[in-house]
């Protein structure tokens, strides 16, 4: 991991010193180019919750449907969420806040009892700056969530979702020395950021299809409710909700 990080610091800092030394030797055009050059690759890399610029990404699965719950777990919408996966058997993975797993660790046990998959959504949530941290500050953030989970219930997270989806340069030579796999998704309804259920389960229903991940968030107004419609619109469909993590050991990613 080590030199991998250093081999990412290296190429960027060489574009940059390029960029500066052909600025000062007067060839300002080539500067422009070289450092527009490195900005977009970083930037299409970052911003893009699909980009395998970085690395790979999982953004689909063989059979039914993967739903992925973020930012939990949640004092009043985790047990509520479980006992509505449990009517109608189907599994999930929560993708948890590392802090806020420490906080409440009898909700990753119990969402761990259940035989749901639990995931690692970096200890603070740093959504704003996540994507542009340094490689120390990435790493605690992964690895910080990453033993915590594993200190409450025996086992370590296999799969890592980024604040926002944004991740940067640094991410997947971690996740790699942690024995973690980067997931996005394939539908989502923005329900982290509209309160409309209209709204948010419309965009879900439109978009979701058979293979693909479904983004949904716990700690909302709605949480309850977009996770039932999910629901809903799996059995009118015929969809099994299954994880890779969990019971279905047939269901791979």
């Amino acid at each position: 991991m080590i030199a991998a990080l250093t081999f990412r610091v290296f190429v960027i800092l060489c574009l940059l010193v390029g960029g500066i030394a052909f600025y000062l030797t007067g060839q300002v055009w080539l500067a422009i180019a070289l450092h527009a050059i490195l900005v977009s690759y970083l930037l299409a890399g970052t911003l893009n919750p699909s980009s395998r610029l970085f690395g790979p990404v999982i953004t689909n699965c063989e059979n039914d449907i993967w739903i992925t719950l973020d930012d939990g777990p949640d004092p009043i919408d985790t047990l509520a969420i479980l006992d509505l996966l449990d009517s109608h058997h189907a599994k999930a993975t929560f993708f948890v806040i590392g802090k806020k797993a420490e906080q409440y660790p009898e909700l990753i046990r119990e969402i761990h009892r259940r035989g749901h998959g639990i995931g690692n959504h970096s200890w603070s949530h740093p959504r704003a700056f996540f994507w542009c941290l340094g490689p120390i500050r990435t790493y605690r953030e992964i690895a910080k969530c990453q033993k915590a989970v594993s200190n409450i219930i025996g086992v370590a997270p296999r799969y890592f979702r980024s604040p926002v989806g944004h991740y940067n340069v640094f991410v997947h030579p971690i996740l790699k020395h942690l024995g973690l796999q980067l997931v996005g998704w394939s539908s989502r309804g923005y329900d982290g950021i509209n309160a409309s259920l209209k709204f948010v389960t419309s965009r879900i229903r439109k978009s979701a299809t058979k293979g693909g991940i479904i983004l949904a968030h716990e700690s909302t107004p709605i949480a309850k409710e977009v996770v039932a419609d999910i629901l809903r619109m799996a059995a009118e469909k015929n969809w099994r909700c299954v994880t890779p993590d969990g019971s279905q050991e047939s269901y791979n990613c």
